[in-house]
């Protein structure tokens, strides 16, 4: 509580009219500022948020937050706030009732980050979110009463020559308090094109945050690891079939594009030869052999690779039946 004192016994009627308003206008500024400070501090709370993963992106995304051009300064710990006037913006998602997850509308690009589902949805839950250009990834939550802490790491395969992954921006996705995801521009990183086979770099995105809230701690991190490998793309998948003396069975020969969701083994099959032909010169291993034996699993999966367009390598996949068992 501030309080004011004035002596103003000598002093003229007209005299005292004018300071008594010079002392009433001061009053009221130093009441609104206070107010402001206020709000701006509500404001904070009510917009804090935590990294959730990020979105991938081949060029910088221009977000800048022009929002406080021509505005009153924001006020933080009583001290005027300038680094909001230099905020990145931010562009939320929408949650699509239909497919019920987020997305980013006409944004293309590829999602690796790991949200809750919006309050209002039944069974709240955390939803990863992995584009289909990554591939060999994983997301491991953990939760406890004051913590939640999640790890996702994934790679992406590129043909060597392609130009689109040359620089590649790390997009922060955040989600809000109350629900909301939104993300905002990130840093960019240049590999000067893909020449090679093999990791051509790896890139680590973390943060970790502490609130208090009602004298508890509660810590939010997210560690989020891409990796960027190339890999010539391949040019035929080859099974061979063998029974249990090593003999071939069958030998199928297919077209990465064109390999079926399932496929069939023959009754004298104990284990299958899958090779993967890569026919490009500058390849380090033409042909690379992986064995599958018939297990007591229901579903077994071989996996290849298919090339898009841009040079991007997608995962493939088709699942073995063994004679006596189905896909079901």
């Amino acid at each position: 509580m501030v309080v004011f004192g004035f002596d103003m016994s000598g002093l003229e009627s007209e005299d005292l009219f004018m300071k008594s308003l010079k002392i009433f206008v001061i009053l009221i500024i130093l009441l609104l500022v206070l107010s402001a400070c206020q709000l701006a501090r509500e404001g904070i709370g009510q917009e804090e948020a935590w990294m959730v993963g990020v979105f991938i992106t081949t060029e910088h995304l221009d977000l800048w937050d022009r929002s406080f051009e021509g505005q009153t300064i924001p006020m933080r710990r009583r001290q005027p706030d300038f680094s909001a006037l230099f905020q990145p913006g931010r562009l939320y998602a929408q949650w699509d009732e239909e497919i019920r997850d987020f997305r980013f509308p006409d944004m293309e690009g590829i999602a690796l980050f790991a949200a809750m589902s919006p309050p209002h949805v039944p069974n709240e839950t955390v939803i990863s979110h992995v584009g289909p250009e990554i591939s060999g990834g994983h997301t491991h939550a953990f939760f406890g009463d004051n913590y939640r802490h999640v790890e996702m790491e994934g790679t992406i395969h590129v043909v060597p020559g392609a130009r689109t992954m040359t620089t590649i921006f790390m997009n922060p996705v955040f989600q809000t308090a109350c629900g909301r995801v939104f993300l905002t521009s990130g840093s960019g990183f240049s590999n000067e094109g893909i020449t090679s086979q093999g990791r051509i770099f790896s890139t680590n995105l973390a943060e970790t945050r502490t609130v208090t809230e009602n004298r508890t701690e509660y810590t939010h991190s997210t560690s989020v690891t891409l990796s960027i490998y190339g890999m010539f793309a391949p040019t035929k998948i080859v099974l061979l079939q063998m029974d249990e003396y090593s003999r071939v069975v069958m030998r199928t020969e297919f077209a990465p594009a064109e390999m079926p969701h399932e496929f069939n083994m023959e009754a004298d099959t104990a284990y299958v030869i899958v090779e993967t032909h890569r026919d490009d010169q500058h390849a380090q291993t033409h042909v690379v052999r992986e064995l599958t034996e018939r297990g007591f699993h229901d579903r077994q999966w071989i996996s290849t690779f298919v090339a898009r367009d841009d040079g991007i390598l997608m995962g493939s996949g088709m699942e073995i039946i063994w004679p006596g068992r189905d896909s079901r």
